[in-house]
């Protein structure tokens, strides 16, 4: 999983060939940690459909202020550059997927 930061967070997303998920999330918070191994095996299973990538928001303030990110774990969708959706707290695979099919 590519690891986006406030230096390259725009050039990958513009770079981008097909939708990319952002999971943003902090080393100390535990749902985020919850997620992580949903992500994981979200990326794996949707290799061929979407980037799943990973944003640490204490690292990254810039980004996170500009799509005013303030509770974590965010995910957010972004299609050609542009965000698309979004949904904030843990959720189960399945829901994270059937969310993704919805939108891509």
């Amino acid at each position: 999983m590519t690891t986006l930061t406030d230096e390259n967070f725009e050039e990958f997303l513009k770079k981008a060939k097909k939708p990319v998920l952002v999971d943003v999330f902090t080393a100390w918070c535990p749902p985020c940690k919850m997620l992580s191994p949903v992500m994981e095996k979200v990326a794996e299973e949707y290799a061929e459909k979407i980037i799943v990538a990973k944003m640490d928001l204490d690292l990254c303030p810039i980004t996170g202020n500009k799509y005013e990110i303030d509770r974590i774990p965010t995910v957010i969708l972004f299609k050609n550059n542009e965000m698309v959706d979004a949904f904030v707290g843990f959720r189960p695979k399945e829901d994270i997927k059937a969310w993704v099919d919805d939108l891509i």
